[in-house]
């Protein structure tokens, strides 16, 4: 019994000591808790900050970086090379287009001021060779080929064209001409590409002439050998692959040397062409080869343009015309000037009574009467 109240007695005054210091004591738990709390927030802080401060850790080697930007260095400079390839190329195309139009502009211009140079060639050659031998060209007048037609024919071919200016005008014409384009050039080099702009065309070989201050470039000579004329030929039967029946610019010095036009007939006959014969000079030696060769020939009986003058080109167009309605056929020469295209352009009435077709009908009609 004593012991129970003894203890009774200590429980009274803990109980009583805590009560009077319960402010105290929370204090102090309170102010524990704080500096714990204060204490672990200084840590995580301290901590934070370090790791902003400290630089992040880098898991890419170094070395592949350096490799990576030596070859993003090298291909930044293959593309500085080729941007300076593509302005060389642009420069030079631009500049290959200012010279092709300049030296269009030059030769045109010089064409215009000086009317008789393509003649001084062809016409003029042909003229001279006429003396002594007017007999000769009464006898060619006769002539050896026949054309079956119920109508008589008559064929203008154009000589010497060359550019798209002069294939628009050709191409506005009231009837059938036969246009025959230059070889391609460095003046003029989309000629194979305008004589695609026609259902038939034939193709103006240059041969050596007598007179001619301006030969086009690769001009066949009478020195020209077998292989020479060869490889012309098959140039020529490559940029124009529909093309069958060939005249010659100019050609009086070529024409007039048998062992040259025979040379020109055996690689004309192997590559499956013909020649048709421009007569720059009355002396030529293709009636004699194509009969050795037993082929037909057609020949030019008019030049139409000799003089540039529209009233001269009509008439000479007239000759055509009663020559056709004599033979039953004829063949005309003109140029692409502006005068005989125009001329042409209003000569649909002087061709009443003929039938003007390309010149390969002629040459598919006729046959040969000589022995």
């Amino acid at each position: 019994m004593q012991k129970k109240r003894k203890s009774r007695k200590k429980t009274k005054k803990s109980s009583t000591f805590f009560k009077k210091n319960i402010k105290t004591i929370s204090f102090l738990i309170v102010s524990i808790v704080a500096i714990f709390t204060l204490y672990g927030g200084y840590e995580y802080a301290k901590l934070f900050f370090n790791e902003k401060k400290s630089p992040k850790k880098s898991y890419v080697d170094k070395s592949i970086v350096d490799k990576m930007n030596k070859i993003l260095k090298n291909e930044r400079k293959k593309v500085d090379i080729l941007k300076k390839e593509l302005e060389k190329v642009k420069q030079k195309k631009s500049s290959s287009q200012k010279s092709v139009i300049k030296t269009a502009s030059t030769e045109k211009s010089a064409y215009s001021k000086s009317k008789k140079s393509i003649y001084s060639s062809e016409y003029v050659d042909y003229k001279k060779s006429l003396e002594g031998k007017k007999v000769a060209e009464k006898a060619r007048a006769k002539s050896s080929l026949k054309v079956s037609s119920k109508e008589p024919l008559l064929a203008i071919i154009i000589d010497d064209v060359a550019f798209s200016s002069e294939v628009k005008k050709i191409k506005a014409l009231p009837f059938k001409v036969t246009p025959s384009f230059f070889p391609p050039t460095k003046r003029h080099p989309n000629t194979p590409r305008y004589a695609k702009e026609f259902s038939f065309y034939m193709v103006h070989l240059p041969l050596q002439a007598v007179h001619y201050p301006h030969p086009e470039p690769k001009t066949l000579l009478t020195s020209s050998s077998l292989e020479d004329i060869s490889k012309r030929i098959q140039n020529i039967k490559r940029w124009f692959p529909k093309d069958k029946l060939l005249n010659n610019h100019t050609g009086s010095t070529f024409t007039s040397d048998y062992p040259a036009t025979k040379r020109l007939f055996e690689v004309l006959r192997k590559n499956g062409m013909i020649f048709v014969d421009s007569r720059t000079s009355a002396d030529t030696k293709a009636p004699l080869v194509a009969k050795e060769f037993h082929q037909k020939l057609l020949s030019r009986d008019i030049f139409l343009d000799n003089v540039a003058d529209i009233n001269y080109i009509k008439n000479q167009l007239k000759k055509a015309v009663k020559i056709a309605k004599k033979r039953g056929y004829a063949i005309a020469i003109g140029h692409p000037h502006p005068k005989t295209l125009q001329a042409l352009k209003s000569s649909a009435n002087i061709l009443t009574g003929v039938k003007p077709v390309y010149l390969s009908t002629i040459y598919e009609n006729a046959r040969t009467t000589a022995k």
